[in-house]
């Protein structure tokens, strides 16, 4: 008698312990990521978020040169870490403001000084600002498989 009720009560104790495990995270959602801007400061969301609407076409939504319509354009979008780490924070400004062409550059990439307001030109200038650091390294991938 005294063993079934051992056994019960570690079956019992083996069924609590099962019940505690913790719930497996939901699964990822790709689509969902692509947009996910949590590791920002609220200005710099609300810039990525004007940037995808407004500059994403062209520039890509991270800024790379690779947007749907960069293969249509001479010169090509650049990627804003190369680009964008050469110039002041003024010149930023001022590119969102007045369009590349006011640095002598491609009259391509309009002025938004007109449509956008003050904060929106901020939110974007700091947007500007996280485009062009450099991408944390990721794992190195051979770019070769030999046989």
């Amino acid at each position: 008698m005294r063993a079934v009720v051992l056994r019960r009560a570690a079956g019992l104790a083996l069924l609590a312990l099962a019940g505690c495990r913790k719930a497996p995270p939901p699964p990822k959602d790709a689509v969902q990521d692509a947009f996910r801007d949590d590791a920002l400061r609220a200005v710099e969301a609300r810039g990525h978020r004007l940037f995808v609407q407004r500059c994403a076409t062209c520039h890509g939504p991270q800024g790379r040169g690779d947007g749907q319509n960069a293969y249509r354009l001479d010169p090509p979008p650049p990627d804003f870490q190369a680009s964008l780490a050469k110039l002041s924070v003024a010149d930023r400004r001022r590119v969102v403001e007045d369009g590349t062409a006011a640095l002598g550059r491609s009259p391509l990439c309009p002025p938004w000084g007109r449509t956008l307001d003050g904060d929106e030109i901020d939110a974007l200038v700091a947007w500007l600002d996280v485009a062009s650091r450099p991408a944390p390294e990721g794992p190195k991938t051979p770019s070769r498989v030999r046989r």
